[in-house]
């Protein structure tokens, strides 16, 4: 917790990572009046976008997201990004949506990774979501898995597993019991075998060893 000499931003994060939605929603829009910084922008425009701590504004948190995209903020790309594709609160422009999503998914933001994959031919759609799921993020796995299905039965439940695995994902473990059935021993032991693995080089590549 920031002391009384902390300054409107860090004290309005630090109620934000509280959860104490009002405090954080006044402080920060107090700071950005003061002078803007693209990480107060970017958890302001959250504040609006959920209707945290006081009404809805989807305008006005697109704007803040704009805001911080332009700096450079990846997680504000992604969202700028996510309401351009959309059209809420600003005017549908995917290109636009695509550009933020490249933008923070080359920062290594991996919810841009997703909905860049969800942009693509399937090659790169592939290739963003198996990045995405190379650094632990369920719901792409979730998504190449889908992608899998078809022609990589075993493969595709591999990353179920993996999913499980690494954030315990519902949905996932749902998933990879109903593909279980479908198939034989000899897959489920290919399928886990290889669902370890990979939850082992997330679990690893997240602690810095790979």
């Amino acid at each position: 917790m920031f002391g009384l000499g902390a300054s409107k931003l860090d004290r309005g994060l630090d109620a934000f990572e509280r959860r104490e939605w009002k405090r954080a929603r006044k402080l920060l829009e107090e700071a950005q009046q003061e002078d803007g910084r693209a990480n107060g922008f970017y958890h302001l425009g959250v504040l609006y976008w959920r209707g945290l701590g006081g009404p809805t504004d989807k305008p006005a948190a697109v704007d803040c997201f704009a805001r911080a995209a332009a700096e450079g903020h990846p997680a504000a790309q992604t969202a700028y990004g996510i309401a351009l594709r959309s059209g809420a609160g600003v005017a549908k422009d995917n290109d636009a949506a695509r550009t933020n999503f490249r933008s923070a998914a080359g920062a290594g933001d991996r919810e841009a990774m997703l909905q860049l994959a969800t942009m693509c031919e399937p090659e790169e759609h592939r290739r963003w979501l198996l990045r995405a799921s190379e650094l632990g993020y369920a719901p792409a796995m979730l998504h190449l898995s889908d992608a899998l299905m078809q022609r990589e039965p075993v493969e595709a439940l591999s990353w179920l597993y993996a999913a499980v695995t690494t954030s315990g994902d519902d949905a996932a473990r749902k998933r990879a019991a109903s593909l279980a059935r479908e198939m034989s021993a000899a897959e489920i032991d290919e399928a886990q075998k290889a669902g370890r693995m990979y939850a082992k080089d997330i679990q690893q590549r997240a602690q810095g060893k790979r």
